[in-house]
């Protein structure tokens, strides 16, 4: 939550203010403005400073202890709300045996079954990255592996000149 200046902590002299209804008051002198929010039972709170409206800064009457709670409340039920992706990768060579690649491609179903992104990478140095087949063949055996579990989500390409990258997720 961001902080707000309150009452005599505003440093502007004239303000628009903004009743507790958001009806629009006017133009006010800051200490009339205290004294009127005061007189109701309420703060004068800073909301939108000078420089962002290049005119006048703009304050509102309202509750501040209530403001501040339902900002937390917003704020927490937001992170609630968020959904988290994560992402686990997977680094072979193309001369992997077939037996590691079946245990990754079960490693990997379960974390596509955890709702995980799977981030396959080929790593092809020396002479083998200039036999795309070979690179092509490893990917298409994982993949086949991986069954109708998993959807690709973005296809391998090429991100350096040794290694090649494919994003896959859960099949809904």
């Amino acid at each position: 939550m961001e902080y707000r200046p309150i009452n005599e902590k505003i440093q502007d002299a004239r303000l628009l203010v903004i009743d507790e209804n958001n009806n629009k008051l006017g133009a006010m002198n800051k200490m009339d403005a205290i004294h009127l929010a005061r007189e109701r039972g309420y703060d004068l709170v800073l909301f939108v400073p000078a420089d962002k409206t290049g005119g006048l800064s703009i304050a509102k009457i309202v509750d501040y202890g209530k403001f501040t709670y339902e900002q937390k409340m917003k704020a927490k039920q937001s992170r609630k709300n968020q959904s988290i992706i994560k992402v686990k990768e997977v680094k072979v060579r193309p001369q992997i045996s077939d037996h590691d690649l079946e245990w990754r491609a079960n490693q990997a179903i379960a974390w596509l079954n955890d709702n995980a992104q799977i981030k396959f990478k080929i790593q092809a140095f020396g002479r083998i990255g200039f036999k795309p087949e070979l690179i092509q063949e490893t990917y298409d055996k994982f993949l086949a592996l991986l069954g109708d579990k998993a959807k690709i989500l973005n296809p391998l390409k090429k991100i350096t000149p040794v290694i090649y990258e494919a994003t896959i997720v859960k099949n809904k």
